[in-house]
């Protein structure tokens, strides 16, 4: 039998729950980890340092099956899946959706991060081996994360809304509606700010090099407070929008690809990247999108045009020349927000704002980099929004966007349908876990 050591209690976190599974009734003791008990009474330094690396690494759990359902969802990609036709099918309305199918990931493995907050926020509310200043930075670390979760959660269901508390995951709250829920993550990320406000000027832990730049308490609340104005533009609050702005890593001439980003390793007990094509699994880019994209648009290169076209026929028939080409390295970094989207949403705040000037400033900052020519079409708001959308739609290919913005906006409709047919689905439907959790706890 292994020791209870502490650099296991990753390992905890990241198997032994599942948030957004209430229906799991009982605790199964793993005798090669230790307890929740073990942390959450008096942890020393090191077992919440561990904690701290667990929730690093818990954040990228669901990554690929998030990207690829919402990419599928808005029909900028597609997951040629020679094992698994409902990528094509199901996700696409050819079929019903199935809230028990694989794709639901999308949704509950986002739980995980969730509850890995929720340790570490209990854990060091009931220890006196780290000082309150220490603490605030675990906490800014965990609900940081913990909100990022919930917003991935709830951009793939949409007006079902989430359970904003989950504390005790066999006594969840009921799931609020959309309006609320943003609320409550905006709320937690408020919460993360203010801890890290108060978190010293370095963090008691190590994060990944990939964190370089947003490794302070500082500098990680301004990834704290871009995810926070993601928010808040879903909410259609331009005036919060705009005071977060200034408060995030936004530079008007910085390098656009600047930004956190998570970690991956092949090598064990880390994970390799999740996003590379293999031999059964072929993410393309839907041909519409790049056969429209303007002459000389450097942003082409995310895919591989291919001199045979790709094609799909299990269960619907569809060819596409674009094989995606964006993640190629087995132990490649992958971000989880960049100053370039920082800059377009500069751009949507200016348009919705009336600030002509600086909203085609802005997209001209991303068009110049493109190796585009200057925005010279209309300046209407209608006319500047729709022209913030294409340029969403290729600075931000495969970054898990399109979907949400056009549905935002209210322009689902609007989205190129390749293949007679096919529906672009409002949401997933309830995972069946929850569901039947409400069922038998009404």
């Amino acid at each position: 039998m292994k020791k209870h050591t502490s650099i296991l209690l990753t390992g905890l976190m990241l198997g032994a729950f599942t948030a957004c599974n209430p229906l799991q009734t009982e605790e199964v003791v793993d005798p090669n980890f230790p307890s929740v008990g073990a942390v959450t009474n008096n942890a020393s330094k090191a077992q919440l340092d561990a904690l701290a690396i667990g929730q690093v690494a818990a954040a990228r759990l669901g990554l690929a099956t998030y990207l690829q359902v919402v990419g599928t969802l808005g029909k900028e990609l597609f997951n040629f899946n020679t094992t698994e036709s409902r990528w094509m099918t199901e996700l696409n309305g050819l079929r019903p959706i199935d809230n028990s199918a694989f794709y639901n990931g999308a949704t509950t493995a986002f739980g995980l991060p969730v509850r890995q907050a929720n340790i570490i926020l209990a854990a060091v509310g009931n220890t006196s081996s780290v000082s309150d200043t220490e603490k605030n930075a675990y906490r800014g670390l965990a609900n940081t994360f913990k909100g990022l979760a919930y917003l991935y959660m709830l951009n793939v269901q949409g007006t079902n809304g989430v359970r904003l508390n989950v504390e005790d995951p066999f006594r969840p709250s009921k799931a609020v509606g959309y309006a609320e829920s943003l609320a409550g993550i905006a709320k937690i990320l408020d919460d993360g700010a203010t801890q890290l406000d108060g978190a010293g000027a370095a963090f008691p832990f190590a994060l990944p090099a990939t964190y370089a730049g947003f490794n302070t308490p500082a500098t990680f609340k301004r990834f704290n407070r871009a995810i926070a104005l993601r928010v808040a533009i879903y909410q259609s609050d331009w005036t919060k929008a705009a005071a977060l702005l200034p408060q995030t890593f936004y530079s008007a001439t910085g390098d656009l690809n600047a930004g956190p980003r998570h970690a991956f390793n092949a090598t064990p007990p880390d994970s390799p990247n999740p996003l590379l094509n293999t031999a059964t699994i072929r993410i393309v880019g839907v041909q519409k999108i790049f056969d429209d994209i303007e002459p000389g648009d450097r942003r082409a290169s995310k895919v591989a045009k291919q001199a045979t076209p790709l094609t799909y026929t299990s269960g619907v028939t569809y060819s596409t020349p674009y094989l995606t080409n964006m993640y190629t390295d087995i132990n490649g970094a992958v971000s989880i927000i960049r100053n370039e989207e920082l800059v377009l949403i500069a751009a949507e705040i200016a348009a919705q704002q009336n600030n002509t000037a600086e909203a085609v400033r802005n997209i001209n900052i991303v068009r110049k980099a493109a190796g585009l020519a200057d925005y010279t079409g209309a300046t209407t708001k209608d006319a500047l929004i729709n022209a913030i959308l294409k340029e969403r739609l290729y600075s931000l290919f495969y970054e898990g966007h399109r979907w949400v913005d056009m549905r935002r906006y209210n322009k689902l409709a609007e989205i190129h349908l390749p293949v007679a047919g096919m529906r672009v689905l409002e949401r997933l439907e309830r995972p069946i876990a929850e569901v039947n959790w409400d069922l038998f706890n009404p």
